[in-house]
Formats: C-alpha cells, sequence, structure tokens
C-alpha cells in the first residue's frame, strides 16, 4: 500500500455524496478510496510520472516557501488574462521544481479589508493604486526555495500588470483569506503539466483543458479524470478548521482506517526516551522551534493545541507492523515579531487505546 500524500474532502464532495448515497460503513469507504488510490497511481504511471515524486507539490515542507503572486487585470490588453499571467511566470519559474498553482481573483464584500491587507502584507513591485479588488488577479505557488521566491518577484517586477507579492508560508490571516477563494489550476511536475479532465473522457487521453500554451513555453500537459484530480491531487492551503469542515479529516483518517475518532478525543504520547531522541538527532529543528529544552508533557500539549485545527497528510497503514500514521505540520512562533518554525510531526493513529503516538519530529 503506497502512502497517500493527501486527501481533500474539505472543497470536494464526491466522497461524502457516495458514502451518504450508498450508506456505506467506513469499511467500504476505506476500500473505494484505496481503490481510487491505485487508479490514480496506475494513470499517473502510463504518463510517466511517479506519484511519490509529487509529494513537494501536495504536502507542506518545513523548509520550503509559499508565495501569492498579485497581477492588475485592467493592465492586459485580453480578458483572458490568466493565459498571459500564467506564461509570465511559467517562463521565470525554476524549471526542476514541482509546485501547486492555484489562481482566483481577490473577491471579497468589504474592500476595506483588501485594501489593508494589501497595505500591510503586500511586498510592492511598484507604486500602486488601489482598484476594486475583483480586478486583482493571484497566482499562487508553493514548494518554493527562496531563491525561487525571489527570482519570481525581481524577474516580474517589469511587467507593468505585476503589483507585487504576498509571503504565505506561515499562518496569517491572510493566508486564511486565500485558501477557500482560490481555485487549483494544475499541478507543475518539473516540465510536465498535470491537470484534470472530464470522467467520461478516457484517461489515456491528455487533453489541455486550460487552453493556455503550455507547449509554447516547453511544457508537456497530461490530464486524467477530475475525480482523480480531485481528491488527490488538490493542494490544501493551510487554514483553520472552520465548523462544516471537519470531514476532511475524517475522509483522511478513513482512507487508511475504518476506525475514525476525532483527533481533539485522543491523548497525544510523548514518550521519554524518544524525546530524548529528538532532542539528540533532530538539535537544529527542535532548536530553532525554541524547543531545546522542552519537556515531554510540553511537547504533548503543544502538538495536542495544533493538531485539532490543522489537515493531516502522508496517510499509511502499515501492516506488517499493525501501525497507522500520518503527518501533521506544528507550526511554533505564530506571535508577532517572533521568528515563525514550521516542524513535520509523524503520529502513529491508535483509536483503540485512544493515543496518538510521537514517531518523530522533524
Amino acid at each position: 500500500m503506497h502512502p497517500i500524500l493527501t486527501l481533500e474532502a474539505r472543497g470536494n464532495v464526491m466522497l461524502e455524496s457516495m458514502r451518504d448515497y450508498f450508506k456505506l460503513s467506513t469499511g467500504h469507504v476505506r476500500n473505494e478510496i484505496q481503490k481510487m488510490h491505485a487508479d490514480l497511481i496506475e494513470v499517473l504511471a502510463s504518463k510517466s510520472v511517479s506519484y511519490a515524486d509529487l509529494r513537494g507539490a501536495l504536502v507542506p515542507a518545513t523548509d520550503k516557501h509559499e508565495l501569492a503572486l498579485i497581477f492588475d487585470s485592467q493592465e492586459i490588453e485580453s480578458s483572458w488574462y490568466g493565459e498571459e499571467v500564467i506564461g509570465k511566470v511559467l517562463r521565470i519559474l525554476d524549471e526542476r521544481v514541482s509546485c501547486s498553482v492555484l489562481c482566483g481573483d481577490l473577491i471579497h464584500k468589504d474592500q476595506e479589508f483588501i485594501y489593508e491587507l494589501l497595505r500591510t502584507h503586500l511586498v510592492a513591485a511598484r507604486e500602486f493604486e488601489f482598484v476594486p479588488s475583483t480586478l486583482l488577479y493571484c497566482v499562487y505557488l508553493n514548494n518554493l526555495t527562496e531563491k525561487m521566491a525571489d527570482a519570481l518577484h525581481s524577474g516580474l517586477a517589469q511587467y507593468r500588470p505585476y503589483v507585487g507579492c504576498i509571503p504565505v508560508t506561515y499562518s496569517s490571516l491572510e493566508k486564511t483569506y486565500l485558501s477557500p477563494i482560490l481555485v487549483r489550476a494544475f499541478v507543475k511536475h518539473r516540465k510536465k503539466i498535470i491537470m484534470p479532465h472530464e470522467d467520461d473522457r478516457p484517461n489515456k487521453e491528455n487533453v489541455n483543458m486550460l487552453g493556455y500554451p503550455f507547449e509554447d513555453i516547453g511544457y508537456q500537459y497530461v490530464s486524467l479524470h477530475g475525480s482523480l484530480y480531485g481528491v488527490f491531487l488538490s493542494y490544501k492551503i493551510e487554514r483553520p478548521v472552520f465548523p462544516g469542515f471537519e470531514s476532511d479529516i475524517e475522509f483522511s483518517l478513513n482512507s487508511v482506517s475504518e476506525t475514525i475518532v476525532p483527533l481533539a478525543d485522543l491523548r497525544v504520547q510523548v514518550e521519554e526516551a524518544k524525546l530524548e531522541y529528538l532532542k539528540g538527532n533532530k538539535a537544529g529543528s527542535f532548536s530553532r522551534a525554541g524547543l531545546a529544552e522542552v519537556s515531554s508533557e510540553q511537547l504533548r500539549s503543544l502538538i495536542e493545541s495544533k493538531i485539532a485545527d490543522n489537515y493531516i497528510y502522508n496517510m499509511e497503514h502499515l501492516p506488517e507492523h499493525s501501525v497507522t500514521k500520518f503527518n501533521v505540520m506544528i507550526e511554533v512562533g505564530s506571535v508577532p515579531d517572533e521568528p515563525q518554525t514550521r516542524l513535520m510531526a509523524s503520529l502513529e493513529y491508535s483509536p483503540e487505546k485512544g493515543v496518538l503516538r510521537v514517531i518523530t519530529m522533524y
């Protein structure tokens, strides 16, 4: 069984609708998800794409950056401004990187909110007079090195429609705002563009549903069923888990287990021997996070305070060890004016014991 890097049931209601309509048990849901995931891996392999190699594009990384690029669509002659903007971005973006690309207009009924967001957080490329936010187009990218992010900002500086960028690596109001309004455009995997197509079209076909001139820029495009893409290849911009959206974690757990217990109801277990190992072998990460002297009780409390308000990744069941596990991002130092650090925690999911056991952190 391959690890499931990410699963989208936050905005994609297919799994929830399927479960409720057919009154499926958690065992049946798990089997269906596993079958769909196996199909995904097979389809990608037929298009010379390794699912495992998409990890950086689908799962947030502790040492990579996320960036929101902002453009004034009024400065673009064509009404299809996304085509021109994506072309500019891809020509600058490092060919070797794999990342998810999301985009959309800055929609909000409160224009004062958008004005303050830009005034406070925009790294401006030029002088900019505020316009109605629906005229502002955002392209969001993840898995960037600092050098890549700088290259995008400086490379777009001479492009008149480019207003500037908003760094969104860490939790923030602006990141939370962007999370539900942007749509997933495609996954860039090195020199390939991966996108969805209709479910009634064979997966052996490759169709450029977006219509962007990827081949003119030197990219090859491939496509697959939207149902597979939507569930397994959708990057989720991290945000608090709002009421009504708890099913995302529920289905993520269900992808590897038929016993579903809310994570908030489980006690995090940090063994003393494990903590000493982490302090010795992950000293750099723990020091940057201000956890060099942390006790097992303090670390347990920290993880518990974060885990119920986050997404989980890299879900996997290891039958030979009877272990079900997943990863969760733990962000430390989110107080204003303090440096922030991200740690990835790997936890064993043991609902029958009522615990989440810390396997490692890095």
